[in-house]
């Protein structure tokens, strides 16, 4: 095929055009654009296919650039100033000649392709080829977006990349649920949306889509929406009363053909098309109560109820209705199941029902992929499934239910170690027989801020590659969209109508599907692909801050889901990490735990570590609190970069990316002061000190005052009613209803702290938090709180720089109601403080703290020393079976090395990890252990890191989560 291609020239009165040019000195031919021909050179592709969407889209740009076109016949035809030159591997034809003659390949993997700009005929070309049709729609698409970037027609291929690339990732998978009908239908009837979407998705190279049915509504107030999805497509012949209460023929009817469309439009995109049937039943005891299987639909039976599907037929119903399902969509790729309690399907029956569906896939659709939901499901309905000889997996959360770091929980959190609900579990054995499949549950935690860190992909991409899995699925933003809320009830718009940019509400999220797409396809992939989008959007210079911002944001709501949650939110249905104070600060304080508990310390345990006077190698709460602090900072210093540089070119999408920007850097904060006061109540709560439970009503209103600017900075943007979930609760629908109750809150907690003046005064009580570690010529303030005030002579501290010294005394000062204070000299040089307290009454008895302090005193470190120790691990890739496992590091500290220690289990999550000293060994100047042969059976694959101190408290893990997957995986040779 040919286009030629000509600029348009505007007609303009010559009088005018001689006379500017002549004042202008200029000869009159050098005003003309000279015209260009393009060839594009390709096989003839059906309607349908992938590879004619992506050659299409090359057409479409030439022409959005205001360039005639004409398509001839005889793509040789006359003589081009540029061609294109397109083919897959498997045929002949001019690009794939070339291709030979220049030895070139492409990788053998299934969507892999190759662009090179070569010279054709004495002219610029751009030669793109693909392993298969997929392939080369990647490359084409990649070409169109690169020369929709240019603006001399001159150079038409001046951006154009040359790379070969292969996916990293082989199933790249996007979700959606169906939670409220009203919103559902409102999308599922219209194909211009899904047009849309999926040529998002293509282009993003998001090569699945995941259709889940009937996941969950709130069951307090409205039935479960498509459980089971069978009666909202057809009705089954064989059980004539089970029928959806508010459905006709012809709406089901409209049902399935619209389904068909969106399958037959994800196809013509390469993308594969898979449904979630996950409930069987509507579990609500109070709907299942009304119905009956004996007699027709009652003409005034409530809306959204299936009637007639009952315990006692929902099997052979369910049987039949599924056979009918898959020969009524006979393109559907993927079926994803729930097969524990939650679909309906219960005791003793469960295992061969699902030995019988298994079949019955076998026999409809022998080429369908079967996934199981890993959650309780029994090793025997494995076992079935590996049987049919079909391609069968089994799909797992990636880190909970909601978005945590890139890489699988170092140790997951305890409430759920011995379960098949939080992870990967036990599942992870050899000999292989499954596939396996990741599942990012995002919707959780990404409900509606803008996200997109290339980083965090990249490294996922690594780790989504354990046991070999197939790849990876996440929710789509705004997932929970309307879950809960009446099926009849209005849909809800996430911005309000003048802030609004965008014909869908998804497209506002294209930098999340491009990177979790291109990223997870290849991590390498150059940058340029969204730095020239946020410069197209918003300015260059305005472009590259926004775009750092937004990639510093995105590492937020990992971090608070990882280090500063509520674990009991561990279900998506009640977390929501992008509003949610976390509860009140003492609620928080006392119960707030790490998703991963390997290497994160929650305020309660870093409490622990500092009352004991140990160190810790996690990040305590405190380190993560500078965290939250640092990046917040970062990205209100990008934002007000971007508003130095946008000028008068504010656009609606300028206006709610900083919103949202603002927004998580304000929710940084929140966190960064909520930790520490978290961390202060505990003391309190630990000690009685006052002056702790002082300090944590010092940070908690920073928190609030953090969390007031978030609010202030949503400003009229977001709609006033976010509509997640009908537990208002937990999702109070707007940033300013949480901000009332954490002003309640605080209140409250100041009217506890003025109980405890008058409560305390009738204890006898001696209260402090010891110091640990001061900074050379610091000032060493020592805080208590000793009550009753009025029957105390004096408060000393008794303190000896260095060993073997003499205790020197200061007295304490009081301030009010007990609490006192004093300070003691910095020695100014690295040193360690041993010191205690010394209360003398009015009786004349006295009283240490710690009991006898002056044998067993605190000990202060005193150094400027705040760097853990380097390592830098000798990696073990591979091994072989039944044979010690020498493990070696080096490890460099200039404060001398306390202890390095090696941890290690099998990839099974049910397993605590085993611990084992390193020994410095002086002639490879490494610290090594050996993890004995008896633990490489290879029934698992085996996993390690280590834990590193040095003399002056500061610890570490390696290898680093800020940089790499925090642990090495060994395969064994099998």
């Amino acid at each position: 095929m040919e286009l030629v291609i000509t600029r348009h020239v505007k007609q303009i009165n010559r009088g005018l055009i001689l006379l500017f040019l002549m004042l202008l000195l200029i000869p009159i031919e050098s005003c003309f654009v000279k015209p260009y021909r393009v060839s594009i050179i390709h096989s003839d592709y059906g309607l349908n296919s992938p590879a004619l969407h992506g050659i299409n889209r090359i057409y479409n740009e030439l022409e959005a650039k205001k360039i005639r076109l004409k398509l001839g016949s005889n793509s040789m035809a006359g003589k081009s100033d540029f061609y294109i030159l397109a083919g897959v591997v498997s045929e002949d034809n001019q690009a794939t000649r070339l291709m030979k003659e220049m030895h070139l390949t492409v990788p053998d993997k299934k969507e892999a392709l190759l662009i090179r700009k070569i010279t054709f005929n004495e002219k610029p070309t751009v030669l793109i080829c693909g392993s298969d049709e997929v392939g080369l729609m990647y490359a084409a698409l990649d070409v169109a977006k690169r020369i929709s970037w240019g603006e001399n027609p001159a150079d038409l291929f001046e951006y154009v990349a040359e790379v070969t690339e292969a996916p990293k990732v082989e199933e790249r998978c996007v979700s959606t649920g169906t939670f409220q009908r009203k919103y559902f239908e409102q999308r599922l009837h219209d194909s211009i949306y899904w047009e849309t979407y999926f040529d998002m998705m293509a282009e993003n190279r998001l090569n699945q889509f995941l259709l889940i049915f009937g996941y969950k509504n709130n069951q307090m107030q409205e039935p479960n929406f498509m459980a089971p999805a069978y009666p909202n497509f057809f009705n089954v012949d064989s059980f004539p009363f089970v029928r959806l209460s508010n459905v006709t023929i012809e709406q089901q009817q409209k049902n399935t053909n619209s389904l068909k469309t969106i399958i037959n439009l994800a196809h013509a995109r390469g993308i594969e098309f898979g449904v979630g049937l996950w409930d069987q039943i509507e579990r609500d005891k109070r709907y299942n109560a009304m119905v009956r299987d004996d007699i027709p639909l009652p003409d005034d039976f409530p809306a959204n109820i299936i009637w007639g599907l009952t315990q006692e037929n929902l099997i052979p119903y369910t049987k039949t209705a599924l056979r009918q399902f898959f020969n009524t969509f006979p393109n559907i790729d993927l079926v994803q199941f729930r097969m524990h309690w939650e679909a309906g399907i219960t005791g003793d029956v469960a295992l061969q029902f699902w030995k019988e569906i298994f079949e019955i896939l076998k026999d409809e659709c022998p080429d369908i992929k079967i996934e199981a939901r890993a959650k309780d499901v029994p090793d025997e309905t494995l076992y079935d499934g590996v049987e049919t000889g079909m391609d069968f997996r089994v799909a797992t959360k990636y880190w909970m239910e909601q978005m945590g770091m890139p890489f699988h929980p170092t140790h997951i959190n305890r409430d759920d170690q011995l379960n098949r609900r939080h992870g990967y579990a036990d599942l992870l054995r050899y000999p292989k027989m499954y596939g396996f499949k990741w599942r990012i549950w995002s919707g959780g935690t990404t409900r509606v801020f803008l996200w997109g860190d290339p980083d965090w992909v990249a490294t996922f991409s690594e780790a989504s590659r354990l046991y070999d899995a197939r790849g990876f699925e996440f929710n789509e933003p705004l997932y929970f969209k309307m879950n809960g809320s009446k099926h009849e009830a209005e849909v809800s718009n996430l911005l309000n109508p003048e802030n609004r940019y965008y014909t869908y509400e998804f497209e506002r999220y294209w930098h999340y599907y491009q990177v979790m797409g291109r990223v997870s396809y290849n991590p390498e992939t150059s940058a340029d692909i969204w730095e020239m989008e946020f410069s197209k959007r918003f300015g260059k210079n305005a472009g590259h801050f926004l775009m750092e911002g937004l990639h510093k944001a995105s590492k937020i709501l990992p971090r608070i889901v990882s280090a500063s949650y509520l674990y009991s939110r561990f279900p998506s249905p009640q977390g929501w990490p992008e509003l949610q104070r976390m509860g009140d600060l003492k609620h928080f304080a006392l119960n707030s735990k790490p998703s991963d508990i390997q290497q994160f310390s929650s305020p309660k345990e870093e409490v622990q570590h500092i009352l004991s006077g140990a160190f810790s190698v996690k990040r305590e709460a405190s380190r993560t609190s500078e965290w939250f602090s640092q990046i917040s900072k970062h990205i209100l210093s990008d934002v007000e970069q971007a508003e130095k540089s946008i000028g008068n070119n504010q656009s609606k999408e300028y206006a709610a990316t900083v919103t949202d920007l603002k927004m998580l850097a304000h929710l940084a904060m929140y966190h960064s002061q909520r930790l520490k006061a978290a961390v202060q109540y505990n003391l309190y709560s630990n000690t009685g000190d006052l002056n702790a439970f002082d300090s944590a009503l010092l940070y908690e209103s920073e928190a609030v005052k953090a969390y007031e600017k978030l609010v202030w900075a949503a400003g009229k943007n977001y709609n006033m009613q976010l509509d997640f979930g009908s537990n208002k609760e937990l999702f109070p629908g707007h940033w300013r209803n949480e901000l009332a109750r954490l002003k309640k809150e605080l209140e409250q907690l100041h009217a506890e702290r003025d109980k405890q003046e008058l409560d305390n005064k009738k204890e006898h009580l001696v209260a402090h938090i010891p110091l640990q570690r001061v900074l050379l010529n610091d000032e060493i303030i020592i805080h208590a709180t000793v009550r009753p005030e009025n029957s105390i002579e004096s408060v000393k501290v008794k303190y000896a720089t260095g060993k073997g010294s003499e205790f020197k005394s200061v007295e304490m000062n009081f301030k009010k109601e007990g609490i006192c204070s004093t300070e003691i000299p910095n020695p100014g040089k690295d040193e360690i403080i041993r010191y205690y307290l010394e209360v003398s009454y009015k009786t004349g008895r006295k009283r240490t703290y710690p009991e006898n302090g002056a044998s067993f005193p605190f000990e202060m470190i005193v150094c400027n020393d705040r760097e853990a120790p380097v390592a830098r691990l000798d990696r073990i890739a591979t091994a072989k079976l039944n044979q010690d496992l020498n493990v070696s590091a080096e490890v460099v500290d200039a404060s001398g090395v306390q202890n390095v220690v090696l941890r290690f289990r099998n990839v099974n999550q049910f397993e605590d990890y085993k611990s084992m000293q390193m020994v410095y060994n002086p002639s490879s100047k490494k610290y090594e252990a050996c993890i004995p042969s008896e633990f490489c059976d290879g029934k698992y694959d085996v996993m390690y890191f280590i834990e590193v101190m040095d003399d002056k408290g500061n610890g570490a893990i390696y290898p680093d989560l800020e940089r790499e997957i925090p642990y090495v995986i060994v395969h064994f040779e099998r």
